[in-house]
C-alpha cells in the first residue's frame, strides 16, 4: 500500500508541469548557463609581495649605500686594513652600486606591487558594497526557513 502511494504521488508531481514564470527568477537565482559578474580579485597577494619587497629593496639599497661609502678611497684603508689595494676598494664601490641598484629596483618594484594590491582591494570592497544583503531559503533534515545575511 505504502509503495502504491508513493507512486501515485510521484505521477502527479511529474504530471503537474509548473506554470510559466516571467520575469527576474526569485531571490537572485540565475537560469541554468547565465553569465554573472565575476567576483573581482581582492588583491591580498599583490599586497602581501609589495609589503614584502618594498623594505627588503629599501634595506638592500641603504646596505649598498654605506658598502660604496665604507669603500670610498677616504674610509678604504681605515676599515679594511692598510694592505688593501685601490682594485679592491674600487671592487668593493662597484658591489656597492650594484646592491643600490638592485634595492632600488626591488623597492620599486615592491611599491608597484602594493600599489596595485591596493587598488584591487579598494575595487573589490566597492563591489562587495553593492552585495551586502543577502536571502536564502534553507531546507535540510529539521530545518526550514529563510536565512538572513548581510555585510557592513
Amino acid at each position: 500500500m505504502q509503495v502504491a502511494t508513493n507512486i501515485v504521488a510521484w505521477a502527479v508531481t511529474v504530471a503537474s508541469a509548473a506554470p510559466p514564470f516571467e520575469g527576474d527568477p526569485p531571490g537572485g537565482y540565475r537560469q541554468f548557463g547565465e553569465i554573472t559578474e565575476r567576483e573581482p580579485s581582492d588583491g591580498e597577494e599583490k599586497v602581501l609581495t609589495g609589503t614584502i619587497l618594498l623594505p627588503l629593496g629599501a634595506l638592500r639599497a641603504a646596505m649598498g649605500g654605506v658598502m660604496y661609502v665604507i669603500a670610498s678611497p677616504t674610509y678604504c684603508e681605515r676599515v679594511y686594513g692598510p694592505k688593501t689595494s685601490d682594485s679592491t676598494c674600487n671592487g668593493l664601490q662597484i658591489f656597492g652600486l650594484v646592491g643600490i641598484g638592485m634595492g632600488s629596483l626591488m623597492a620599486v618594484t615592491g611599491a608597484v606591487f602594493l600599489g596595485w594590491g591596493l587598488s584591487q582591494r579598494a575595487r573589490h570592497q566597492r563591489w562587495m558594497q553593492n552585495r551586502g544583503l543577502a536571502v536564502t531559503p534553507m531546507f535540510g533534515r529539521g530545518v526550514h526557513g529563510v536565512s538572513l545575511g548581510f555585510r557592513f
